[in-house]
């Protein structure tokens, strides 16, 4: 008989997709590998085979999630769009990764930091590099700024104040959603969105752009 022949991407993908609900519902301090091996319904020593530690699944879940957003924002930038109808895309692109199970990984994303911080362990810190991503995702943002403004389409504000307030409002739905989601309504946050941080922007009238549009 042929040995069986065993998906090791699809393996991976089940091992973080069960480490995530174990860290969620136990904590990261409190998760051990035979939790998430039982989760995942494979043997704990099958785990070692794939990842050396709870930190290293959580890294890959981490780093996994980043490579989906960078590939979907470098799309955003890459297209032709008006810079209002980008910045829209970029902004309707993280309200909509607040989801169910993007709330869930977030929470265990704080929890993991949390936790780094607590044992003062550099590799976990090192995981979650908070001051890189804020960096690029401002010089993103500010760049779309800077960019209507050499077109003649935004006002003259500072790109760099602007992109770190849109990030910090961001942030805090993230936040709101992780502590009472039920009462948070993201279609609505995206039209509240449209209506303040973008068409404050905007030098023509508000209704003679629509963000929703694609092209």
């Amino acid at each position: 008989m042929a040995p069986k022949i065993v998906d090791r991407e699809a393996k991976k993908e089940q091992i973080v997709h069960a480490a995530i609900g174990v860290f969620a519902e136990k904590g990261v301090a409190n998760t051990k590998m035979i939790d998430i091996a039982r989760a995942a319904a494979i043997g704990k020593g099958t785990i070692y085979e794939y990842f050396r530690s709870k930190e290293d699944i959580f890294a890959a879940a981490y780093n996994r999630m980043n490579r989906e957003m960078e590939m979907k924002i470098g799309q955003i930038l890459s297209g032709s769009e008006h810079p209002a109808v980008q910045l829209q895309m970029i902004f309707d692109l993280s309200l909509d990764y607040f989801g169910h199970d993007a709330v869930e990984f977030s929470a265990v994303m704080m929890d993991f930091w949390a936790e780094g911080i607590r044992r003062k362990s550099p590799e976990m810190m090192g995981v979650i590099n908070l001051k890189e991503i804020y960096d690029q995702y401002r010089e993103i943002i500010a760049g779309i700024v800077r960019n209507g403004q050499r077109q003649g389409l935004f006002i003259d504000v500072d790109p760099v104040s602007y992109a770190s307030l849109a990030i910090g409002a961001l942030d805090g739905m993230l936040l709101q959603m992780v502590m009472s989601a039920e009462i948070i309504d993201i279609a609505r946050v995206k039209e509240t969105f449209k209506r303040t941080m973008i068409q404050c922007l905007q030098k023509e009238k508000p209704n003679t752009i629509n963000p929703e549009k694609k092209k």
